[in-house]
Formats: C-alpha cells, sequence, structure tokens
C-alpha cells in the first residue's frame, strides 16, 4: 500500500510540474509584431489591458486619453507599453504620438 501511495504522490507532482510550463507558453504567445503599431485597445490585447505598441526605434511622447481622468503625456520606449499602469485598468478610450521625450 505505501508503495502504490508513493508512487500515486509522484504521479501528481509530476503533473504538477509539467502544467505550469504549457500555461505559460499560452499566455506568452503574441509578440509586439503581432501587435498593430500606435494604440492597442484593452480588449484586442492578451492582457485585458490598453496597451500602445512604439515601432519606432528611441522613445517618444504620447497623450494617453482616460474617460475619467486628464489626458496625460507619458515617454514609452520601442515595443509594448502598459498604458493602464495608473489609470485603475480598462478606462483607457486612446492615445497617439505627439513627438519626442
Amino acid at each position: 500500500m505505501k508503495k502504490i501511495t508513493v508512487a500515486l504522490a509522484g504521479a501528481v507532482l509530476a503533473c504538477l510540474a509539467v502544467a505550469p510550463s504549457a500555461g505559460a507558453a499560452e499566455v506568452s504567445s503574441r509578440t509586439v509584431a503581432d501587435y498593430e503599431c500606435g494604440f492597442v485597445p484593452y480588449y484586442s490585447s492578451d492582457s485585458g489591458r490598453a496597451l500602445y505598441n512604439h515601432c519606432g526605434g528611441d522613445r517618444v511622447k504620447i497623450i494617453v486619453e482616460n474617460i475619467l481622468f486628464q489626458d496625460t503625456e507619458k515617454c514609452v520606449y520601442p515595443g509594448l507599453t502598459d498604458i493602464e499602469d495608473h489609470s485603475r485598468g480598462r478606462q483607457t478610450r486612446d492615445a497617439w504620438y505627439v513627438g519626442n521625450c
């Protein structure tokens, strides 16, 4: 009986060790190239949060338009930036490029 219990416990632990890596691949399946350049609405992103996909090579300044708060300027680096980090999520209406930082 002890051998069966130990074997069963080992099998369960082995399954738990494999499961997180399979899920992680699905979560990170989309890359910067999968999104259009510029504003990415929350309903189009894997994270469920609004993003800004800057496709250029240098930092740029964008305006972030929020439903409840005053529009804000933000400098972003190339690649994906979560632009809802200060707006309590899912309240960003738009974002656009305005110049260099």
